[in-house]
């Protein structure tokens, strides 16, 4: 049984922003595609694609023709998903990234374990979070609500 994740598909109502978002958050790059005949994008973490994203798009089948059959309604959101996590390497780069992007995030951090977790929210209601193992002391955590 394998336990990694391969990649992670989204599907948008907006392209370029959650493009966009992905890039500013996660500094992934935007890489190679196969020749799919729907919109989308993969984006890139070192040598593997992450993040597939397909933009939702009512008119066109080709996406389901591929996929089959999807929930095209654009009004939920991200249905059963809540957040997905990442593993974090620079907390201060990343909170320097936030700001800059004025992006909104807040903070916690796990009883027991002392693991640190950034929360961002993304376009269309979706929410990443950030983690980051107990390496920081609390001068370096810059905790917001």
């Amino acid at each position: 049984m394998t336990t990694t994740i391969n990649h992670i598909l989204l599907r948008t109502k907006n392209l370029n922003k959650m493009v966009d978002f992905f890039i500013q958050v996660l500094e992934l790059k935007k890489g190679y595609r196969p020749p799919f005949e729907f919109p989308g994008a993969w984006l890139w973490s070192g040598n593997k694609p992450l993040i597939h994203l397909s933009e939702i798009n009512l008119t066109d089948n080709r996406q389901t023709e591929y996929l089959g059959a999807q929930n095209n309604s654009t009004d939920t959101g991200t249905g059963i998903i809540e957040h997905i996590a990442f593993s974090g390497l620079d907390y201060p780069s990343l909170i320097e990234r936030l700001k800059n992007e004025k992006l909104k995030f807040f903070e916690r951090t796990i009883p027991v374990n002392e693991e640190h977790q950034v929360f961002i929210d993304g376009p269309e209601g979706l929410k990443v979070e950030i983690q980051f193992e107990n390496k920081y002391d609390n001068q370096e955590l810059n905790i917001s609500s």
